[in-house]
C-alpha cells in the first residue's frame, strides 16, 4: 500500500517537525518544485501528502482510514482461494522417492494445502498427495515453504497444486 509516509519517506510516527523538514527539502534542496526544474507529477504527490500530514486533525483521520484499510485486507481475504481449517490424514511422496509417508493436513484450499509431515521437506520438491478412503488418483503439487516445528523432527509445509482442484474437501472426506 503507497501512503502519505511513503511518497514524504517518513516513518508514520515522526514528529510534525520532521514532516515539515523533510517537505521542504524536497521541494527545495532536492529540487522537485517545478519552478525549480522538478518533476510536476511528484511535486503534485509531495505536496498532497504534507497537506494531509501536516494538519494533526486531517493526519489522524488519515491514520485511522489507513489502519481500517489494512484490517480490512486482511479480514476480506486476500488469498487467491476459499481455505478451510481441516485436520486429516493424508499420505505423500516426494519425488523421484517411491516411499509413501504419513502427513497431516491442517489448512485446504483448491489451491493447495498446509501439511505437517515427519523430517524436512525441501522447497521447490515435487510432491504427490493421496487420500485415505479416495479412489481418486494422487494430487501433484509443489512445496512453496517449509519450517521446522517441535524442535524440529516434523515440518509445517505449504504446497501448492500444479493444477486447482475443486473437490478438495471431498477428496479429504470433509464434505462441506
Amino acid at each position: 500500500m503507497n501512503t502519505h509516509y511513503k511518497t514524504l519517506g517518513v516513518m508514520p510516527d515522526v514528529p510534525q517537525e520532521i514532516i515539515t523538514a523533510v517537505y521542504r527539502t524536497w521541494m527545495q534542496a532536492l529540487k522537485v518544485h517545478p519552478d525549480l526544474g522538478g518533476d510536476e507529477e511528484l511535486a503534485k504527490r509531495i505536496n498532497e501528502a504534507y497537506e494531509v500530514l501536516r494538519d494533526p486533525v486531517s493526519r489522524s483521520e488519515y491514520d485511522a482510514k489507513i489502519k481500517e484499510e489494512k484490517n480490512s485486507s486482511i479480514t476480506s481475504g486476500s488469498r487467491r482461494a476459499p481455505r478451510f481449517r481441516v485436520s486429516v490424514d493424508v499420505a505423500y511422496c516426494v519425488a523421484p522417492d517411491d516411499k509413501w509417508n504419513a502427513a497431516r493436513t491442517y489448512d485446504a484450499s483448491a489451491l493447495g494445502l498446509r501439511l505437517q509431515v515427519k523430517g524436512e521437506v525441501k522447497v521447490g520438491s515435487h510432491i504427490s498427495i493421496g487420500f485415505s478412503g479416495s479412489t481418486t488418483p494422487a494430487v501433484e503439487a509443489t512445496v512453496k515453504w517449509s519450517r521446522p516445528v517441535n524442535g524440529g523432527t516434523h515440518y509445517d509445509c505449504g504446497v501448492e497444486f500444479f493444477k486447482p482442484v475443486a473437490d478438495i474437501l471431498e477428496r479429504l472426506g470433509c464434505q462441506r
